[in-house]
């Protein structure tokens, strides 16, 4: 489960977090949509959003 969601669960002793020395923090996200040339500027917009999103959480 992604940090960002179980995060209070995690700060609340709710959930402990297991194989911490596994697994990296630097992990990629990808967002996946038809390659076009002109992409429609909500899908650009939602892009966007989410990479800013992200970047903050981090």
């Amino acid at each position: 489960m992604p940090d960002f969601i179980a995060q209070a669960s995690l700060q609340s002793g709710e959930l402990i977090s297991l194989f911490d020395d596994y697994f990296t923090r630097d992990r990629g996200i990808y967002a996946v949509y038809p390659h076009r040339r002109y992409l429609p500027a909500k899908v650009r917009s939602f892009v966007d959003f989410l990479s800013n999103w992200f970047r903050k959480q981090a």
